[in-house]
């Protein structure tokens, strides 16, 4: 073999280092399978942790497109929802069956790598069976004393050794994104990112990030009652239970009507109906309905207020 189709091999063997193990050749629910390469698989994020990745390369150019990390909040959502419900390239359909193409894609203008952190979410695990999601563990920065190595350090390691699988990745443009609780997340992951040289760190992003329960608490009441979302009973009740001297707690307050009031607060908001990202948006599928009984009526309920009491004439079981 000449030198020069050797060289040739060994450039397009650096060129081209994804593990072919990884590799999704076929995915079932697709009318046609993409032009794009796609893997999934698990990388190391410590002694005994292993975080389930889905890569999708870029669907032009992924040599140079930027690579793009992308974690989910929760605490504990999983990244395939992400993947798979909003900027993956594919979505699933009504059917929890078939997939359609997104033409919205992220992949469309990069590289994006899910990951399922932490330890214990979607298919990641430890085995230790250890499994930790909150903020006491992520936000330390690497350089205090009392760092503890769990869930920010925990998804640096599964970056770099996605880089080690994936090392003509290595130089490209890295941006770290997320929402909801990638709040945390994100920004304690880009301090461990940043203390790297190699890593070609070129910003961060997080759409509706949480990074306090204390101020996303004693906000959120605000927002849903002047957004329309809570009556005035309830609206009345919260201020009566939670606030006191001129000054409210939502978030930690003792008093137990105030924690059972703000659950009633909590499940108006999450059952509307509204895209709570976007409450101006059209109902998805509609508003649900909130009934209970008591004793012989059938109470309905919304936004907070109990506007009908209707007498049950039969009763029956099914």
């Amino acid at each position: 073999m000449g030198p020069v189709l050797l060289s040739s091999l060994l450039l397009l063997g650096l060129g081209r280092a994804a593990p072919p193990d990884h590799e999704v050749t076929y995915l079932p629910g697709l009318s046609k399978q993409p032009s794009f390469r796609h893997f999934s698989g698990y990388l190391c994020a410590g002694p005994g942790k292993y975080l389930h990745y889905w890569f999708v390369e870029a669907q032009s150019n992924p040599q140079s497109s930027p690579l793009v990390l992308w974690l989910n909040g929760g605490p504990g959502c999983s990244s395939m929802e992400g993947f798979l419900k909003e900027h993956g390239p594919f979505l699933i359909q009504p059917d929890g069956v078939t997939l359609k193409y997104n033409e919205y894609a992220w992949n469309k203008i990069a590289n994006i790598l899910y990951v399922e952190s932490p330890a214990g979410v979607g298919f990641s695990y430890s085995d230790d069976k250890k499994y930790g999601t909150n903020d006491t563990e992520a936000t330390s920065p690497p350089d205090h004393a009392t760092f503890s190595p769990q869930v920010a350090h925990n998804n640096y390691l599964a970056l770099k050794d996605f880089l080690r699988l994936f090392p003509e990745y290595s130089k490209n443009d890295l941006f770290l994104t997320g929402e909801s609780y990638g709040g945390v997340y994100i920004p304690t992951l880009a301090e461990w990112v940043m203390q790297d040289p190699s890593l070609n760190l070129k910003g961060i992003a997080v759409g509706n990030g949480l990074s306090s329960y204390e101020i996303n608490d004693n906000s959120l009441v605000y927002f849903a009652y002047y957004h329309g979302l809570l009556g005035t009973e309830l609206w009345k009740d919260l201020q009566a239970f939670c606030c006191s001297q001129g000054k409210c707690n939502f978030h930690d307050n003792s008093n137990l009507n105030c924690t059972l009031k703000m659950g009633e607060m909590i499940q108006i908001v999450e059952e509307s109906g509204l895209n709570i990202y976007n409450l101006y948006a059209p109902c998805d599928g509609g508003v649900p309905g909130s009934m209970r009984y008591e004793g012989d009526y059938l109470i309905t309920h919304d936004l907070g207020n109990s506007f009908i009491r209707m007498p049950l004439r039969f009763s029956w079981r099914q």
